[in-house]
């Protein structure tokens, strides 16, 4: 239960950000972005394989994402 309470305060945290990011851009939906802020969290955080220290696109031992849906893109900043 411990992990879940530290994942719905990161996604809490990202949600934030979205909301910062757009206010302060003045344009954009943050609707999609908002709206997956969760499984984002969760996948990064809980199931994805990866050492952001030593991302390399090869992808050899480590979990790529493909975000295809621009209007999500907030999640992912």
């Amino acid at each position: 239960m411990e992990d879940v309470d530290k994942l719905k305060k990161i996604a809490s945290q990202v949600r934030r950000d979205i909301v910062r990011m757009v206010h302060a851009q003045a344009s954009g939906h943050p609707g999609g972005s908002l709206g997956c802020a969760d499984f984002m969290v969760a996948l990064y955080f809980k199931v994805m394989k990866h050492d952001p220290k030593n991302f390399d696109l090869d992808g050899k031992n480590q979990d790529l994402f493909f975000l295809f849906q621009w209007s999500y893109f907030a999640t992912m900043v």
